[in-house]
């Protein structure tokens, strides 16, 4: 019989090996290079991915290495778990995650031309033509993402790249939750007030129908050249109120087309006043404002919506998964072994 061979820490000794998915990267088939952002997660940073046929350019999003907690670990896993089953030239796309070793890594597409905003930057006099492709570009992401049953909760301007062809492509998936009509919160931590939708400053709600009025503020962003967060010269709190109390809460920007006053009406639709119930004025709301289906019938009347893959039950979904719920156990055991093993006392 063979020697086994011992696999430290765990003094495990290998029985039979199993298959590592393409998706699970290990960290030695990825280069860190330059770091292009940070957050409270940890860092954005411009890398290659080893592959069968060659390096690939990628960005890496890794949390912070050493003290991550729990429940920051479990937020990360569960992006790249909502990201992998993404498919659409105007989102993102992910490789793949590094999670045998910290810090833990979600591998990226890397956007040729960068960020929207900081090509704004670099280019003072955008046409009305080019704006309209980014509006295009952003609806059509969104209107799949929906139709995935996925709520962003996070769309403005700094979550949307550029891709080698100059297309939006939406990305940063942190606060997305997927296959569910809607997401209540009892209280609002450190969220983004100038995107929200009026129901989910008052009540907590997310729907897909809060990021259609979240598109309707980036819309505003792109007219307006992405040169201030959306309600300019006013305070956070004035914002919550313009947002809750103005019909609509925004003009289009100066020198927009007429469909974008438009679009943004659409987006901006709110409940009536005659409806006491708070229950109500929300499922009201949410059957008065347009889908993204509709938004993008209205940018480009002859573009049919994207496809999306039938759903299955959630049994076979959970049967399917390849991550676990938590995504933190999933984490702990790959860290251990790749194989079966049996203790070697």
């Amino acid at each position: 019989m063979k020697e086994k061979r011992v696999i430290p820490p765990s003094n495990a000794t290998l029985i039979n090996g199993v298959h590592r998915p393409e998706y699970i990267v290990l960290h030695e088939n990825v280069i860190l290079k330059e770091k292009i952002g940070q957050g409270a997660f940890g860092e954005v940073c411009i890398g290659k991915l080893k592959t069968k046929t060659g390096e690939l350019d990628v960005a890496v999003k890794r949390a912070k290495e050493g003290h991550t907690k729990k429940s920051q670990v479990v937020a990360f896993i569960r992006e790249a778990k909502i990201m992998r089953r993404l498919d659409h030239p105007n989102i993102v796309r992910m490789y793949g995650v590094a999670t045998q070793e910290e810090p833990i890594m979600i591998i990226l597409e890397l956007a040729a031309n960068g960020s929207l905003k900081g090509y704004y930057k670099k280019n003072e006099n955008v046409t009305v033509e080019t704006k309209l492709n980014f509006a295009v570009d952003a609806c059509r992401g969104m209107c799949y993402l929906s139709l995935e049953q996925i709520i962003h909760r996070d769309l403005a301007a700094r979550n949307c790249l550029l891709g080698s062809n100059y297309e939006v492509k939406i990305s940063d998936f942190g606060l997305s939750v997927a296959d569910k009509r809607e997401l209540r919160l009892n209280k609002l931590h450190k969220v983004p007030v100038r995107w929200l939708a009026p129901e989910t400053i008052a009540q907590g709600v997310f729907t897909t129908k809060t990021d259609v009025w979240s598109f309707g503020v980036l819309l505003w962003e792109i007219f307006a050249n992405c040169r201030s967060d959306p309600f300019p010269g006013e305070t956070n709190q004035q914002a919550m109120i313009l947002i809750g109390s103005k019909t609509p809460p925004m003009e289009p920007p100066q020198g927009s087309p007429p469909i974008i006053k438009t679009v943004m009406d659409l987006c901006f639709v709110k409940v009536g006043r005659n409806l006491s119930n708070h229950l109500k004025r929300i499922d009201s709301v949410q059957e008065q404002r347009s889908d993204f289906t509709n938004l993008l019938h209205v940018l480009s009347p002859n573009e049919a919506p994207p496809t999306v893959a039938p759903k299955t039950s959630a049994t076979d979904l959970r049967a399917k998964a390849k991550f676990s719920d938590t995504g933190f156990d999933e984490i702990r055991s790959s860290r251990n072994t790749e194989a079966k093993a049996s203790v070697k006392r």
